[in-house]
């Protein structure tokens, strides 16, 4: 007799489900994937094309062609030796630095007075705005006119006070017109330090003044101890964008002087400007660009850096 046994069916297995941690990642994943491509697609290409074009000898016309050029590091020598190159650099770091430098310090005093909520602060409020509503090409067009030697109205009241006894020529000089321009550009860019400025300072509880004011502390104790390190994350955040901002500026140098005079407020995005369209050199401009975007990116890295630990937002 023979006895036949069944054997038992297979068990299928269950698919491993996803924690919920997981999940939670997959979902930021995919929410956050139109700005991943949204951002390869801007920024990162262009960038691309941008190393791309700089190692090779091209003229204007040729970029809507395949480029069947070999590729050659001389755009990169002819920017470098180039005698208008280390003058460029010290007039970026003069308009970067110096620019956002007194774009904060304005930004944060007009902060301050405006957090104290005095009679009149909202007619304050719109006047510090102004200048950040108008378009920066505008904006440098009425300060070339404030500051022109001839017929400006800064010089007509220097004049007329008697601090100078003959008009000063903020853009004709090649000692004084990197600083107009750098003035003229801190002013169009301290309304978003302001603003910026104040969100900090309306985060910062009034409970902690109250209770220096208790111990006795004064007013710069208590901005040293209190309102400086309640801003600091802000300072961090506001300072980066700051320095972006300054670094791919180039209207208000075209505007106002052109980068004359004598190359003096030639900055580095003018460089690239002027080799790309005026003289017709894209690989040079190119190469330009690409320093341009190395020295931002490591002067931008060793802010966030050095601030890193003490940013608390």
């Amino acid at each position: 007799m023979v006895t036949l046994s069944a054997e038992p069916a297979a068990i299928p297995r269950r698919r491993p489900r996803l924690g919920r941690q997981a999940r939670t990642r997959l979902l930021l994943i995919l929410l956050m994937l139109p700005a991943i491509l949204c951002t390869a697609v801007l920024v990162a290409w262009p960038i691309g094309k941008l190393i791309q074009i700089s190692f090779y000898e091209l003229r204007l016309a040729e970029l809507m062609r395949p480029i069947v050029k070999p590729w050659t590091l001389a755009n990169y020598e002819a920017a470098t030796g180039h005698p208008g190159f280390l003058p460029s650099l010290m007039a970026t770091a003069i308009f970067v630095f110096v620019g956002t430098a007194l774009a904060l310090v304005i930004g944060l005093a007009t902060a301050l007075l405006l957090d104290l909520k005095l009679t009149g602060s909202s007619l304050v409020e719109i006047l510090v705005v102004s200048p950040w509503s108008v378009a920066p090409a505008i904006a440098s067009l009425i300060w070339m006119f404030l500051l022109n030697d001839q017929f400006g109205l800064v010089n007509y009241l220097l004049l007329a006070s008697g601090l100078v006894s003959s008009p000063v020529a903020f853009l004709t000089s090649p000692d004084v017109a990197i600083w107009a321009v750098t003035f003229a550009t801190a002013w169009k860019a301290y309304p978003f330090f302001t603003i910026m400025m104040l969100a900090g300072l309306q985060s910062i509880p009034h409970s902690q003044y109250e209770a220096a004011m208790m111990d006795g502390a004064g007013r710069a104790r208590r901005f040293l101890a209190i309102t400086l390190p309640g801003l600091r994350g802000f300072l961090r955040v506001t300072v980066f964008l700051g320095l972006l901002s300054a670094f791919r500026n180039v209207e208000s140098v075209l505007v106002m002087t052109g980068g004359g005079p004598a190359r003096s407020t030639e900055t580095l995005a003018v460089r690239v400007y002027t080799e790309t369209f005026q003289f017709l050199s894209p690989g040079r401009g190119a190469a330009l660009g690409v320093l341009t975007l190395i020295v931002a990116v490591a002067t931008t890295l060793a802010f966030l850096y050095a601030t890193r630990k003490r940013a608390d937002i």
